[in-house]
Parts: structure tokens; C-alpha cells; sequence
């Protein structure tokens, strides 16, 4: 981080650079904690959060529906 302020590079380049120096490596160990290892519960997982993104993108669009009327 500090050949971006040797190079002078603006602090808020400096800033966001440290944040995702930060935040990444916590959350790809957060992800590897979360995620089960076996394929079969993977599978699982991911069916889940696929229906519940499509009850939300349901739900959603009914209210712009009510809204119309």
C-alpha cells in the first residue's frame, strides 16, 4: 500500500486499495466457512438461494404490479 502514496496516488485510491486488501481475504474465509465441503449439501445450498432469489424477484414484482394499478 505504500508504493500507491509513493507513487502519489490520491488518498481515497490509497483507501479503497487498503479496504479490499482488508475485506477479500475476510470474505473468501468467511465463503470457505459457510460452504459445507460436500458436493451433495453444495447442491442443497445453492437451490435454496436460487428460490429464494426468485420468491424475492416474485414478491417484487407483484408490488410494482400494485403499484401500476
Amino acid at each position: 500500500m505504500c508504493a500507491l502514496t509513493f507513487a502519489g496516488a490520491p488518498w481515497w485510491v490509497v483507501a479503497i486499495a487498503v479496504v479490499r486488501a482488508i475485506v477479500t481475504p475476510g470474505i473468501i474465509l468467511l465463503v470457505h466457512a459457510v460452504v459445507p465441503d460436500d458436493s451433495e449439501h453444495k447442491r442443497d445450498l445453492w437451490l435454496a438461494w436460487i428460490r429464494f432469489w426468485n420468491r424475492r424477484a416474485q414478491r417484487k414484482r407483484r408490488q410494482t404490479d400494485r403499484n401500476r394499478q
